[in-house]
């Protein structure tokens, strides 16, 4: 451990501790390690680690890994789209368009109905 500790921030430690060991650490065990080597008392303990668990969680080079893991942000993969990146996802979106293509028509042009009711264009109703 370096002798820097209590110059250090508890995050800027747990980084390098994460950093050099390449592998997710679990929390308790990161947390005991940052604070053993800023050298916090015992009896501190309990608050010192949940001031740091907190400073970890909002720092955005951490990522939680689930299970208690905690690793850094620049080893989880980033994934990007690009483009149609499923092609059956294309074909439902194709589907729910011509859906609402077919609805929007039949909003437009509307079937015949009979009303009961005499239109302009209906010859005018025979009284006798």
């Amino acid at each position: 451990m370096a002798d820097t500790g209590n110059k250090m921030s508890g995050p800027d430690i747990a980084y390098r501790i994460l950093k050099e060991s390449k592998t997710d650490i679990y929390f308790r065990d990161l947390l005991t390690a940052v604070l053993t080597e800023k050298k916090v008392p015992s009896y501190m303990m309990t608050p010192a680690m949940a001031e740091l668990h907190t400073q970890i969680n909002m720092d955005s080079r951490f990522a939680f890994k689930g299970k208690g893991l905690w690793g850094l942000t620049e080893w989880v993969p980033v994934t990007r789209t690009t483009g149609r990146s499923d092609d059956s996802s294309f074909a439902v979106l194709e589907e729910v368009v011509e859906i609402r293509r077919t609805k929007l028509q039949e909003v437009q042009q509307p079937d015949e109905i009979d009303t009961g009711f005499q239109g302009d264009n209906d010859e005018p109703a025979q009284h006798e």
